[in-house]
């Protein structure tokens, strides 16, 4: 990117190209988030015949919508997002299954994706291998994995020793 500055009157300058530069970052950082439809979706929307429609009936939110939504209406989403960036691979599985709890199974794929949206590189047979080795914490039903009693236990309980740690660092 290249900015031109330009000298103004009373020995002010001016930097042609910052406004554009900043706000192609801002809808950047948008569309990583997720904050908005991404364009090329927004821009053409497929046509569906009727009887189509009637058959297969109102198209159902994918597996990472309702995490994102979930993850959002979370009291202490800013805490699981924080716990999901410790080296546990464990915990980064069981949170989006903590999140999720009832309804569709989440998958690992989901769970690297879910991650991947908040900075984390985390692959998808990563999460499934923290899951399959660590047995009792959740179980496979069909469309992916959901968290047991134990795994509810073990996001909780890491949950406490970051509020735990934070509350010791303030005291210090």
């Amino acid at each position: 990117m290249a900015f031109k500055l330009q000298k103004l009157k009373g020995g002010f300058f001016q930097i042609i190209g910052l406004e554009a530069f900043v706000q192609r970052r801002l809808e950047a950082m948008q569309r990583t988030a997720r904050l908005g439809p991404p364009k090329a979706k927004a821009a053409r929307k497929p046509l569906v015949s009727v009887r189509t429609a009637r058959i297969a009936g109102p198209k159902a939110p994918s597996p990472l919508d309702v995490l994102v939504t979930a993850l959002e209406a979370h009291p202490r989403r800013v805490d699981l997002i924080k716990a999901g960036k410790k080296k546990d691979q464990l915990l980064r599985s069981l949170i989006p299954l903590y999140l999720v709890r009832s309804g569709s199974g989440i998958s690992s794929g989901v769970t690297s994706t879910f991650w991947q949206a908040h900075g984390l590189k985390y692959a998808a047979p990563n999460a499934a291998k923290a899951l399959r080795e660590h047995k009792g914490y959740a179980k496979a039903v069909k469309g992916g994995r959901q968290i047991t009693a134990a795994g509810v236990k073990y996001v909780e309980g890491a949950l406490k020793a970051l509020k735990a740690g934070r509350s010791s660092r303030k005291a210090a």
